[in-house]
């Protein structure tokens, strides 16, 4: 009898020190499923083919320090005492400077769009390709980031812009390929934040852009057009967001860009200077982008995109004219 019960106890052992192995084997598997999944996240966002579109994001990194590089010789080019003439921009430029600086502009642009086009084919490889309406943008808010940098370093051409020249130029950069990689590949529960960080991405190269044009009092016919120009290009990436074909996109963006245009005529001649100017551009981008995005996301404005860009812009609109 004792020899049957101790075999018994010693088989229920054996068993329960077997169901202990499975269950800690279980929590392991479990816990590296945890580690895994998040290695595939970017600031807190699930991205579902992150692991393969690793060397695309190698490449957006490199082309940010590229320009980066390219700004900080730009920079140590223009420094220099001015001769106090208009625009500022020209004071310590001369052609090559400008000659090299639209150089740097289009191999930002083109090194972008490379990058953001490895990243797609390395998506769909593994099955997540871009939507069927997407575009070829991911080159807008690099350039615009790089002319923008272009502009305050020929304005200022100071030693602080040794500084904050290459740094606007790689945060807009690695900033615009990191937001749209988030757009295309954040999961469900995390396109908001992802749409959040594109958006404020967009309007921080945005305000920098018209700071940089309006700093330096141009005359009109040149203000204005550059002005939309900028508006134009941004309000086209905005709409990467949206969901519509190429040329829908393409003729809202024109729209953006022509009402960024027209508000640049009566701002010109607005007795201020600075970085208000800037800022009421960076305003009515605001309030045209939001409207254009909501109306491309539904076919409708509801009253509450009425409120939240129409209502909100014209109270930042007299704040800043009350300010200034």
């Amino acid at each position: 009898m004792e020899q049957d019960r101790d075999s018994r106890e010693r088989a229920a052992n054996r068993s329960s020190a077997t169901d202990d192995l499975y269950e800690r084997a279980e929590r392991r598997e479990h816990l590296d499923t945890n580690d895994r999944d998040e290695e595939h996240k970017v600031f807190g966002l699930g991205l579902s083919a992150a692991e393969a579109r690793q060397p695309a994001y190698g490449q957006g990194v490199v082309v940010s320090l590229l320009a980066a590089g390219a700004l900080l010789v730009l920079a140590i080019i223009a420094i220099g005492d001015g001769d106090g003439s208009d625009p500022p921009l020209g004071q310590t430029t001369d052609s090559v400077f400008w000659l090299v600086a639209a150089a740097v502009v289009v191999i930002t642009g083109v090194g972008a769009q490379f990058s953001e086009r490895t990243a797609a084919a390395a998506a769909a490889a593994v099955g997540h390709p871009r939507p069927s309406t997407a575009m070829a943008t991911a080159w807008a808010v690099p350039t615009i980031a790089a002319i923008a940098a272009i502009l305050l370093v020929a304005t200022y051409h100071n030693q602080a812009m040794l500084f904050t020249g290459p740094l606007i130029a790689f945060f807009g950069t690695a900033g615009a390929l990191l937001s749209r990689d988030l757009l295309d590949e954040a999961d469900a529960q995390s396109s908001r934040t992802a749409a959040t960080i594109h958006t404020l991405v967009v309007h921080a190269v945005a305000f920098l852009a018209f700071s940089a044009v309006y700093l330096n009092k141009l005359d009109t016919w040149i203000l204005a057009p550059a002005a939309g120009l900028i508006g134009g290009i941004l309000v086209l990436e905005t709409l990467e967001r949206g969901g519509i074909r190429p040329p829908s996109r393409v003729f809202y963006a024109i729209i953006g860009g022509w009402l960024v245009g027209q508000t640049a005529v009566p701002l010109n001649w607005w007795p201020t200077y600075g970085w208000t100017g800037g800022a009421v551009l960076l305003v009515v981008f605001y309030i045209v982008a939001g409207l254009l995005l909501s109306y491309a996301q539904r076919a409708a404005i509801r009253s509450r995109d009425l409120i939240e860009f129409g209502a909100l812009g014209i109270v930042l609109l007299l704040f800043l004219a009350i300010t200034s």
